[in-house]
């Protein structure tokens, strides 16, 4: 006669299945949609809408450009916050409410956060703005 799993072991297969899940998930790269730009929250987060995923989930999401680490603006230097500002102004003037991107290489990171190369007519967001080299020229391209 076969021996059945113990529910205790049936449980415990169960439980590690279901964590499994978002492990996987926080590094999996899924691919490449169109967005629109709702406004800019610092030099290297954007808040869009993502017209492809459902409305809880794709409207008025936070986007953190892929390779750009933006000085805070409520850092306690007064230097950092100049630098924050002029970063958040760099990328308001590429950015502005109701520009089309293309995110790439979206991925979600370690806090669950949208991370992604944001595409501005095929050129690399912060690589425009100056905040880091241009990853288009490597490879990273609309399609």
């Amino acid at each position: 006669m076969p021996m059945r799993p113990s529910p205790a072991a049936c449980l415990l297969f169960a439980l590690c299945w279901l964590l499994s899940g978002p492990v996987v998930a926080a590094g999996a790269d899924f691919g490449q949609v169109q967005a629109v730009v709702v406004r800019v929250c610092d030099g290297d987060t954007v808040v869009m809408d993502i017209p492809e995923y459902p409305p809880v989930i794709g409207k008025a999401i936070r986007v953190r450009l892929a390779g750009v680490n933006a000085p805070e603006r409520r850092d306690p230097d007064p230097a950092v916050r100049q630098t924050a500002e002029e970063a958040r102004q760099a990328m308001t003037a590429l950015l502005p409410p109701g520009t089309a991107v293309t995110l790439t290489r979206i991925r979600r990171d370690k806090y669950f956060r949208l991370n992604a190369v944001v595409l501005v007519a095929g050129r690399d967001a912060a690589a425009l703005a100056g905040l880091t080299p241009d990853l288009s020229e490597a490879g990273v391209t609309a399609r």
